[in-house]
């Protein structure tokens, strides 16, 4: 297996750039060629890779290619995050499919709580360009303003990219929280500066998120391509000119017995925006009232999550299944002792306080109007469940469900292809199931990351 920050090189023949694009599986071949494909693609799970990348913009065909996989630190299963160096300071930072610059917590913030790990004072490579904004996000704002440093990320660098040093802010998560950076790798051009992204001074056109399942477990990003698992996985436009946002059309619930209930609430379409910076998955008030309603009740001990419905969406026209492992979580919540001894301390004001688990939707409630429709995001629960490429030059995302090592297994479209009792499927079901944690994932809700808020524009927002 790979291990954290490890680089792997391969040289790669130039025929394999024909394995970029989309491709599509058609089953109904015999039952034993389902079977024999199952098997193949179940034995992918616990195979070694040998993943292939393109990091360098002037590569040529044939030469040493390289892969860097980085590992995503886990906090209480609602932050994710890793190191990068920006002018030679190591800084842990969030990174982001939902925005675009990279701010960096100053050691010159003025109210800041948490200790800055980068100090350009410190620095030899640190250029002052002197333009200062306010950026908001879903969790306050920050006031920054624009220098020129160093940065890498493992192997990759960019000499002279340009950041944004926050001086002051009033986003309390970042208080407490283990990253001091925000890493925006969304797919376009930077809105609130003129300068490249990072994502475009490291020569980077591809890279993937990945998130293991397991309670505290990390996650991985990715960095670069990998096209010989383009064919294996679902193929999804980005239609937004901005962030990685797709249409979202059918959403229903599918119960154990195979029956979908189709709730008809994304008419004619919703966005989708898959981002990494969310720690739950936003819904509009309206439509999550509806799918609490359809899924049922989730008791506190959470006796019943075998018997809940799987949540079905339809993004950019093809299937994908969130099973109640993945739209679930554990919490801890204050319960005050109410028997003879606790309400004498009670009345003593002194309450015994202890926290309790209980389980409850990983879903939150935000209502936001885009050009495409009413917006949804798919935060960390989609991300623990697929493997998801974002392809910034051809405007693609891909996906696949994530098996062993958060490594991407085989996408089937239950929707298009009749094989939900066939032994591909159950091959494939079995292997991905003996990967599924035994519990939900216990989060706090103190250390949950919001969705970011702006562009609005009569109260739409671009995406």
């Amino acid at each position: 297996s790979l291990s954290s920050g490890d680089t792997h090189r391969v040289v790669v023949p130039s025929t394999w750039g024909l394995f970029y694009g989309e491709t599509r599986i058609y089953f109904g071949f015999m039952r034993v060629i389902l079977a024999l494909a199952a098997t193949a693609a179940s034995l992918r799970l616990v195979a070694t890779r040998q993943p292939v990348v393109n990091l360098a913009a002037n590569h040529k065909a044939g030469e040493e290619q390289v892969v860097y996989r980085q590992k995503q630190n886990n906090f209480q299963n609602m932050q994710y995050y890793g190191d990068l160096t920006v002018g030679g300071q190591v800084v842990s930072g969030i990174f982001d499919t939902g925005s675009f610059d990279l701010l960096v917590l100053s050691a010159q913030c003025q109210h800041c709580a948490a200790d800055a790990k980068y100090d350009s004072k410190k620095s030899s490579t640190f250029k002052s360009e002197g333009t200062k904004q306010r950026h908001c996000y879903g969790s306050g704002c920050a006031d920054a303003t624009i220098g020129f440093e160093k940065v890498s990320v493992g192997p990759i660098s960019a000499p002279k990219q340009a950041f944004w040093e926050i001086t002051d802010h009033q986003i309390p998560v970042m208080d407490f929280a283990r990253f001091q950076a925000i890493v925006g790798v969304g797919h376009s051009d930077s809105p609130s500066m003129k300068y490249n992204t990072m994502l475009q001074n490291f020569g980077v056109g591809e890279f993937a998120f990945c998130l293991e399942k397991g309670n505290g477990a990390p996650g991985w990003l990715y960095w670069g391509s990998e096209p010989q698992l383009h064919s294996s996985m679902a193929t999804i436009d980005v239609v937004a000119s901005h962030h990685w946002g797709a249409i979202l059309t059918d959403i229903g619930v599918r119960t154990a017995d195979g029956k979908t209930t189709a709730l008809n609430i994304c008419k004619p379409t919703c966005s989708a925006i898959i981002d990494s910076g969310t720690s739950l998955i936003a819904v509009p008030s309206a439509q999550l009232n509806n799918v609490v309603s359809q899924i049922g009740e989730v008791p506190a001990d959470c006796t019943n999550i075998d018997k809940l419905p799987t949540l079905t969406l339809t993004v950019g026209g093809h299937s994908f299944e969130l099973p109640p492992k993945a739209y679930v979580v554990r919490t801890q919540e204050p319960e005050v002792d109410t028997s003879v001894m606790g309400v004498a301390k009670i009345l003593a004001f002194q309450p015994d306080v202890r926290m309790k688990e209980v389980c409850t939707h990983a879903f939150m409630a935000m209502d936001q109007q885009t050009q495409f429709g009413p917006m949804w995001i798919l935060g960390d629960p989609w991300l623990r469940h697929y493997y998801t490429v974002f392809d910034r030059v051809n405007k693609k995302m891909r996906a696949a469900p994530a098996g062993q090592g958060c490594r991407p297994t085989q996408y089937f479209d239950f929707a298009k292809n009749e094989i939900l009792n066939t032994t591909a499927f159950n091959l494939m079901h079995d292997e991905l199931e003996a990967y599924e944690p035994a519990e939900p994932v216990l989060v706090n809700k103190s250390a949950a990351r919001d969705p970011w808020k702006e562009r609005l524009v009569n109260g739409t927002l671009e995406i």
